[in-house]
C-alpha cells in the first residue's frame, strides 16, 4: 500500500512539473518578436538567392520558437545599428553575439547560446605576416575588425592603434585585397566561405594560430523588460538542441561543431 502511494506520488510530481514548464512556454504562445541580425554570415545566417532566411543558427531558433508557440521576425541591420535597437528597445532580441559586460547592462542573456565562434586572422598570400598566438607582434599593423564587434576578451583587452573599422565581412576582404588594411580579423568559417564566394582563395590566407574561441549568444532586450521571455526561451532552446530535428540542422549545414 505504501509503495502503491509512492507510485502514485511519484507520477503526480512528474505530471506536474512537466505541466508548469508546458503552461511557462505556452504563456509566449502567439506572441511575435522581432530579432536583430547582422550581415549575412554564412553559415549562421543570410539570405539565399531565393532571398530566404537560411542558416543552421536561423532553423535554431525557429525550432526553439516553435516550442514555444513564438513567432519570429528576423530583421538585418549593419552590426553597430542592431546593438543599438536592441538597447533602446526597438527590438526584441539580437542575434550571434558575445556576452560582454557592457552588453549585460542592457541585455538579458541567461544560458541562450546559440553557437561557438572561431576568431582567425587573414592576410594576403604573399604577404609576410606571421602569428603565433602573441598578439603584440600584431599591434604595429593596420588591422580591419568590424565596428562594436567583440572578439573575445583576449583581443578586447588590446588597443590597437591602426584599427580600421567596418561593418561587413566583405568589406573586410576587400579592404586586404585593395591594400587599406595588412590584416583582418574574423570568424573562420564566415570568412573562409566568403573569400571562396568572392573568388580570392589563392589571394587570402589564414594564419593558423587562432585568436579565440566563445560561445555565441541571442541578448534579449532589458529596455523591451524580457528577462521572463530570456529565461523560458533558454529552456526551450536547450530542450531542441537535444532532439533529433537539430541533429538533422546541424547535418544539412555540415556542422560538426557548432
Amino acid at each position: 500500500m505504501i509503495r502503491h502511494s509512492l507510485k502514485i506520488s511519484s507520477i503526480y510530481i512528474i505530471v506536474t512539473i512537466l505541466l508548469a514548464f508546458s503552461l511557462s512556454l505556452n504563456c509566449f504562445a502567439n506572441q511575435e518578436i522581432t530579432i536583430a541580425r547582422g550581415q549575412n554570415f554564412p553559415p549562421y545566417h543570410y539570405i539565399d538567392d531565393n532571398n530566404k532566411e537560411q542558416g543552421f543558427v536561423i532553423e535554431t531558433i525557429l525550432g526553439a520558437a516553435h516550442n514555444m508557440g513564438l513567432k519570429v521576425t528576423f530583421k538585418q541591420y549593419p552590426w553597430s545599428r542592431c546593438i543599438n535597437l536592441v538597447k533602446k528597445g526597438d527590438v526584441d532580441a539580437m542575434m550571434n553575439l558575445f556576452k560582454t559586460e557592457e552588453r549585460e547592462l542592457f541585455m538579458h542573456f541567461e544560458n541562450n547560446i546559440i553557437a561557438y565562434e572561431t576568431n582567425s586572422f587573414f592576410t594576403l598570400a604573399n604577404a609576410k605576416i606571421h602569428y603565433n598566438g602573441d598578439l603584440s607582434a600584431i599591434l604595429p599593423k593596420k588591422i580591419g575588425t568590424i565596428r562594436n564587434y567583440s572578439y573575445g576578451e583576449k583581443f578586447d583587452s588590446y588597443i590597437f592603434p591602426k584599427n580600421y573599422p567596418l561593418e561587413t565581412e566583405k568589406e573586410l576582404i576587400n579592404s586586404l585585397i585593395n591594400l587599406r588594411c595588412e590584416i583582418i580579423i574574423g570568424n573562420k568559417l564566415t570568412v573562409q566561405e566568403l573569400i571562396n564566394q568572392m573568388g580570392y582563395k589563392d589571394k587570402i590566407i589564414l594564419l593558423k594560430q587562432d585568436v579565440s574561441k566563445d560561445s555565441l549568444y541571442i541578448g534579449f532586450s532589458k529596455a523591451k523588460g524580457h528577462a521572463q521571455l530570456a529565461k523560458q526561451f533558454s529552456k526551450a532552446l536547450n530542450e531542441f538542441k537535444s532532439s533529433d530535428e537539430y541533429k538533422n540542422v546541424l547535418q544539412k549545414y555540415s556542422i560538426q561543431t557548432p
